[in-house]
C-alpha cells in the first residue's frame, strides 16, 4: 500500500510547510536516495503541484532530483 511506503512518508515531510526549509529539502533528497519509481512518481508530484502547495525553490530541487533520477532509468 502506496500509504505506508517510505516514499509516501518522504513526500508528505516535503510537503510539510510547518517544517523547517532545511528539513523539506532533505525529505525530497531522501526521496531521490529511494531509486524507486514510486519516488520518481513523488517527485513528480511535487514539481507538478496542482495545489500551489509547494514554493518554487523546492520545485527547483526536486526537478534536479528528478531529473537525475530519470537519466539512471534510462
Amino acid at each position: 500500500m502506496m500509504e505506508n511506503s517510505k516514499e509516501y512518508q518522504l513526500y508528505l515531510e516535503a510537503l510539510d510547510d510547518e517544517r523547517s526549509s532545511w528539513g523539506r529539502r532533505t525529505a525530497i533528497k531522501r526521496l531521490s536516495e529511494c531509486r524507486t519509481v514510486e519516488s520518481l512518481y513523488y517527485l513528480n508530484e511535487i514539481i507538478i503541484d496542482k495545489n500551489c502547495m509547494v514554493p518554487d525553490w523546492l520545485k527547483k530541487i526536486a526537478k534536479e532530483y528528478y531529473v537525475d533520477l530519470c537519466l539512471e532509468f534510462l
